[in-house]
């Protein structure tokens, strides 16, 4: 989960990604993280989940500034 969480302050701290939320940026790290987490073991556990399902969840599930590059 470190990873997904080190991911998204990076992300958040690059800058260009339209209006961030005034929360905590340390416990939205670990929320994204741990939504990743989640579908990951998702598919991990269930053999009847696709390899395409946790990404379509994560794209799904994404808040608005994940996909915002601000140009």
């Amino acid at each position: 989960m470190r990873h997904f969480s080190d991911y998204t302050l990076d992300f958040m701290a690059s800058g260009h990604h339209g209006v961030l939320p005034e929360a905590n940026r340390q416990v939205i790290a670990q929320f994204m993280a741990r939504g990743f987490a989640g579908a990951i073991r998702a598919w991990l556990d269930d053999p009847s989940v696709t390899k395409e399902d946790p990404v379509e969840a994560a794209v799904a599930c994404a808040p608005a500034w994940w996909a915002t590059d601000g140009r």
